[in-house]
């Protein structure tokens, strides 16, 4: 009986390291934003920059998504400064104007400093739990604790 013990130990383990507990913390701390900017290019030009609203969440530029209303955009992130939150665009079709919808990632604890840290540490404290609650169950399981 001890070894099916030991098995389920193992088991939930495993089901707890495979949590996505850090995913559902980022959601958590996010929020996702649209931005609208009608924009016309001159002839020639094929690039705009626009200011964001809001800073996107830890700078990351991977949440950005640019949409276009003309077909003929293929609008894509070329860079964004973090200080003044201007986000360079390129693909625009020249001589034009169109309506560019942007996504990003905004912080949803906005001045909620307690919860963050809290939040930046609970990776941290899941990973020790798991960790320890397989030996500390096993040791019970094996010296007749259960």
């Amino acid at each position: 009986m001890r070894i099916f013990y030991a098995f389920l130990v193992i088991m939930v383990a495993v089901i707890l390291f495979m949590l996505p507990l850090t995913e559902a913390i980022y959601d958590f701390r996010t929020d996702l934003r649209e931005d609208e900017f009608t924009y016309p290019t001159g002839a020639g030009v094929t690039s705009a920059n626009v200011t964001l609203h809001k800073p996107v969440y830890d700078d990351d530029i991977f949440t950005i998504d640019i949409l276009s209303d003309l077909a003929a955009d293929n609008a894509t992130y070329s860079g964004y400064n973090t200080t003044s939150r201007l986000l360079d665009i390129s693909g625009l079709s020249a001589n034009t104007t169109r309506l560019l919808t942007i996504s990003y990632d905004i912080d949803a604890l906005e001045g909620s400093d307690a919860i963050n840290a809290l939040l930046d540490r609970i990776p941290f404290i899941w990973m020790l739990i798991i960790v320890a609650f397989g030996p500390a169950a096993l040791f019970a399981i094996f010296t007749g604790r259960v």
